[in-house]
């Protein structure tokens, strides 16, 4: 076990966590409600550093980042635990599912840890990668890891990825923040009732949802972290047209109308809700009726993934000049006009991308 990385004592050998938005009191002997930290007399101890469910190698795009660095491949590693109970969550067996709830309980009676931060960055180097993606499960959730883990990556001068549910706190992005490069983050909607009607947070907790905007322009404006959004869109759940019109607009005024924006289809099959199972896959003709919500927003860079329809727009266009910038065929992307400083070749436009130089 290792102390966590920021936490409150108060009375009563009762702490309050600082990593997440949630900012659980947990008394002595008790966890929090990621199941992943435990107050043990009076001090707060993570459960899963070094934990790892899995590692596997990624197209970067399948994150999905489209802007940074396309093209290259990533080590993927996640651990077990989550602080939202999603209820259409692709990976709950290692966030919140019984497996992950079983291992969790384990490792408050002993040991689990599995990899150090120096026997997995050796791992990645001696396979010839140059970067590491933090996902799967919620990375804040095991931010310990996380942070030794990138501050090695760093000096190995990899790339490092955040794939996350946006809810760190400010007092867990000051310390992460200078060594992480690129994050997407999961705008699963922009209320805190939509958010409730997920199970991802608890319905009247509206600090929760309103943080998670503020800390994504934060991450953005303080430590230059690259940011891209992505949205699962699930009919009748987070498909209002003013909610999505009143996201985008934030986006293009607070990040930038140049931040990548994605839009997946929702698939009944994968949910582990039985409510949710009922629900249809997405229409194709919704998912573009969001696109263009998110076009007259100011959006310039909008992407869809319909793999049930076998439907997606994922290329590159030049907002100026229309250039086929990036052509892409399912996660592979082919760079056919940007420019080494991320620019259209044709008309010198900004594409907000960066790219890997060889």
């Amino acid at each position: 076990m290792k102390e966590v990385l920021s936490y409150q004592k108060l009375k009563n050998e009762l702490v309050r966590c600082r990593v997440c938005q949630r900012r659980c009191v947990i008394a002595e002997g008790k966890t929090g409600f990621c199941l992943t930290k435990i107050n043990k007399e009076g001090k707060l101890y993570t459960l899963n550093y070094g934990l790892i469910q899995g590692i596997q190698v990624d197209p970067i795009e399948k994150k999905p980042f489209y802007h940074f660095y396309p093209g290259a491949f990533a080590p993927s590693v996640g651990s077990y635990g989550c602080n939202f109970r999603c209820k259409q969550c692709l990976n709950y067996w290692c966030s919140w599912g019984d497996q992950a709830t079983a291992v969790l309980k384990e490792a408050q009676e002993k040991n689990l840890s599995s990899l150090s931060p120096e026997e997995l960055i050796s791992q990645i180097r001696q396979s010839g990668y140059h970067g590491i993606a933090f996902t799967y499960n919620e990375p804040v959730v095991w931010a310990e890891y996380v942070l030794d883990t990138a501050k090695l990556a760093k000096k190995s001068n990899f790339f490092t990825l955040f794939v996350t549910n946006g809810s760190w706190t400010k007092e867990t992005l000051d310390k992460i923040g200078p060594y992480i490069d690129a994050a997407n983050i999961d705008f699963k909607g922009f209320s805190a009732q939509t958010y409730a009607k997920m199970g991802a947070l608890p319905a009247g907790r509206q600090g929760h949802f309103g943080e998670i905007p503020e800390m994504a322009k934060y991450a953005q404006e303080k430590y230059k972290i690259f940011i891209e959004i992505t949205t699962l869109l699930i009919p009748g759940i987070n498909d209002d047209p003013e909610e999505l019109k009143e996201m985008t607009s934030w986006i293009a005024k607070n990040l930038s109308p140049k931040t990548p924006w994605h839009l997946s289809q929702f698939d009944p099959k994968i949910s582990p809700d039985p409510e949710f199972q009922k629900i249809p896959f997405t229409a194709v003709d919704e998912l573009e009726k969001a696109a263009e919500i998110g076009r007259k927003a100011g959006l310039e860079f909008i992407y869809i993934w319909a793999p049930n329809s076998s439907y997606a727009k994922g290329d590159t266009i030049c907002p100026k000049c229309k250039t086929l910038c990036v052509k892409r065929s399912s996660w592979t992307p082919m760079i056919v006009a940007v420019d080494k400083e991320g620019r259209c070749i044709k008309c010198g436009e900004n594409l907000n991308m960066k790219l890997i130089l060889k």
